[in-house]
């Protein structure tokens, strides 16, 4: 008996449809009433919890935050959860960003394989806006208090192998979250969040990623709830030539109306273990704040080790620097020195001789 196996263009039908699916979970007949305000300008200030749209890891920060389709490391947990089927066995990110005034934010993320078509991964996200003073209706002093906020997450990927082959890669991941925000009372969410993705391996690769985050409850401080920031993105990515990548994604937020994100990256590679990045972004919400859209930063991988620096102007509000580690076991491939081009093989040792080259 022969089993029906979908072919490539059933697989990105399929992403589409998913993004169909998605968008009418949110804006069903429950949400008709809502459908005006929110995903529009008028949206603005209607969600809590705006801290989970901080942007995690140097490298995408540079390229604008176009990364939804191209994420393949541990950083996915956050991007999207379906890349993180593309770690070689282990990865894992550390952050630390000087966001604008005294606010800074750190994330860490590790994941692992648990076959050669699964993975499961966690991360940590922490804010610290520091000290402000406190003070009651007449202005007397009473002492200061730190908001903070913190969100924990668990993250697991599976590879769709009825529509994967040598061509295409497909996979699908899902997030849950714990979100807890403190200013001077607590409160705290649940969250999740779906996304799905394809390697697509023709003359000229590409990608496709469409995601669903931070849809659950919303923030309850006292009395009254505010919903979380759900996002949807449909997201793609290119590689024109060997060592250029070129990525966009197009994001609905329900805070605001549609938007685009653009990011390039450009690398050499001087030997088979080191390689070498310049990149650079564009973001059009930040446009239309009137805050600098421009993002750019530089990158460098030696073995299994990556250290990611993003610059980001934020216009009057000063600048923002990010740095980021990421640990990669074993080296990961890029898509077109793979020895096989679908990751879903059952991986064997890599060993390297004196010259850095695999046997």
């Amino acid at each position: 008996m022969k089993l029906f196996r979908p072919g490539r263009k059933g697989a990105n039908t399929a992403a589409a449809a998913f993004l169909s699916a998605l968008l009418c979970a949110g804006t069903g007949p429950a949400a008709a009433a809502e459908r005006n305000r929110y995903f529009s300008t008028t949206a603005a200030g209607t969600t809590s919890a705006d801290f989970l749209n901080l942007p995690v890891g140097a490298r995408a920060s540079a390229m604008g935050g176009a990364y939804s389709a191209i994420s393949e490391e541990a950083s996915a947990v956050y991007w999207n959860p379906a890349g993180l089927v593309q770690i070689p066995k282990l990865s894992a990110i550390f952050m630390r960003t000087q966001y604008v005034a005294d606010i800074s934010y750190q994330y860490a993320a590790y994941a692992h394989r648990l076959s050669y078509d699964s993975v499961i991964a966690g991360a940590v996200f922490l804010t610290d806006i520091g000290a402000i003073d406190r003070t009651d209706i007449d202005g007397t002093n009473l002492g200061t208090f730190a908001p903070r906020d913190q969100v924990f997450t668990i993250s697991y990927s599976k590879a769709i192998l009825e529509l994967s082959d040598k061509d295409m890669d497909v996979s699908l991941g899902v997030s849950g979250k714990y979100i807890r925000s403190t200013i001077v009372e607590s409160a705290k969410a649940y969250a999740g969040d779906l996304g799905i993705m394809t390697y697509n391996f023709t003359k000229i690769p590409y990608r496709l990623g469409v995601v669903m985050t931070n849809l659950g409850s919303g923030l309850r401080y006292d009395v009254d709830s505010s919903p979380l920031p759900l996002t949807f993105k449909m997201a793609g990515a290119i590689n024109p030539f060997k060592n250029m990548l070129l990525s966009v994604d197009m994001v609905l937020p329900k805070s605001n109306r549609p938007n685009f994100l653009c990011g390039m990256e450009l690398s050499t590679e001087p030997n088979q273990l080191t390689r070498l990045s310049a990149r650079a972004g564009l973001n059009s919400q930040r446009i239309r704040d009137g805050l600098s859209a421009f993002s750019a930063g530089v990158g460098a991988t030696l073995h299994f080790f990556t250290l990611d620096y993003a610059f980001v102007p934020m216009g009057e509000l000063g600048t923002t620097h990010k740095i980021s580690i990421t640990f990669d076991f074993p080296f990961r491939s890029p898509i077109f020195d793979r020895r096989d081009r679908s990751i879903f093989t059952k991986m064997k040792s890599i060993s390297y001789n004196k010259t850095g080259k695999k046997r």
